[in-house]
């Protein structure tokens, strides 16, 4: 890049509308129109928050999460679909980048996967979690090194990753290879209990580590628990006791590590906006470049396979597929009215 520009940019603190796909679309919709009034080019959305985190994989057996388990299968993001579509006029209508975390249905299984959209409305393309975390496995599939872009834009190289992927060091370098510098990373609520691994004081430490070791501005999205979400999948007081209201830890930190603008209150639902300068990147670069001049490649090194992994695999695969704007309008629903004085 010549140009290091300066810009807004938000990460959203926020419920879903648990297992309700079109109204967890409705609220992701709203929330683009949101951050994109108050100035952001480039909006960051939590893990799994469209329809929901499946947080009753921690709560009980198989027997017990599999009506649940149904609800999530039905309220899937499919692509291309109506879903799909609304996410991309909200993207074009505001004219800004924004990447959202979904439960995606391809064939007969789920995916935890990132859609990343941009001022034209393309999805331009999207990463699935590369490996599911615990219990997670009985919910998601894997992803592969097809799916982890980072994509060169006006506003930077945007990149991203979810939850515990941030503290795997493989997938930190892949990154850095790309020269990622604005990152998404989307996670759930950081658990109450305290000391939790999960707990949002960890999470935090895991992003800002992120954002030093590859000198990129973190833009940290995150859910909150609701009493909706506990009347929606909990059965006994002992699954309600688990989850307390709130424990969001939304923010956005620089390549040094330290907050950029002000975090909500943890059990605060809104959104986090942050003016950067990308040019603020290049003297963490001139310290250290990890997949640069900081490298040892002679005897420390990566091979990082971006060909697709299939159990069935097509001749002739290739890069994934970006859908254009056009290629996404396969329905007519109403379309809303442009917002006042929206260039």
């Amino acid at each position: 890049m010549s140009d290091y520009p300066k810009y807004r940019v938000a990460a959203v603190q926020a419920s879903p509308v648990m297992l309700d796909l079109n109204a967890t679309i409705d609220k992701t919709c709203r929330l683009v129109d949101e951050a994109a009034s108050n100035g952001a080019k480039v909006i960051a959305f939590p893990e799994a928050y469209i329809p929901g985190y499946p947080w009753w994989i921690w709560m009980g057996n198989a027997d017990y999460g599999m009506k649940h388990f149904i609800d999530l299968y039905k309220n899937a993001v499919e692509i291309p679909s109506l879903a799909v579509q609304r996410l991309s006029e909200a993207a074009r209508r505001n004219r800004v980048y924004f990447c959202v975390s979904v439960t995606e249905k391809e064939g007969g299984s789920l995916y935890l996967t990132q859609l990343w959209f941009d001022p034209s409305g393309a999805l331009i393309g999207k990463h699935r979690k590369l490996k599911a975390t615990n219990a997670e496995k009985t919910i998601w599939g894997d992803g592969d090194g097809s799916m982890m872009p980072v994509f060169e834009t006006e506003y930077g190289n945007l990149g991203g990753l979810q939850c515990w992927e941030h503290l795997i060091p493989l997938n930190v370098a892949a990154m850095a290879s790309m020269n990622e510098q604005v990152h998404v990373a989307s996670w759930p609520i950081g658990l109450p209990q305290e000391g939790h691994l999960f707990g949002a004081e960890q999470c935090v430490i895991a992003t800002r580590y992120y954002a030093m070791t590859n000198q990129v501005f973190c833009l940290l999205a995150s859910q909150i628990w609701t009493d909706e979400q506990r009347d929606r999948i909990c059965e006994s007081d002992e699954q309600r006791a688990m989850m307390q209201n709130g424990h969001g830890f939304a923010r956005i930190i620089g390549p040094n590590g330290l907050d950029v603008g002000s975090p909500l209150a943890h059990d605060e639902e809104g959104i986090v906006y942050a003016d950067i300068d990308l040019e603020q990147i290049i003297p963490g670069k001139f310290l250290i470049d990890t997949a640069g001049h900081y490298s040892t490649p002679g005897y420390l090194s990566l091979s990082f396979d971006r060909t697709p992994h299939q159990a069935v695999k097509p001749i002739g695969g290739g890069s994934q597929q970006a859908w254009s704007y056009e290629a996404l309008q396969f329905a007519n629903p109403a379309k809303p009215a442009e917002p006042a004085g929206r260039k």
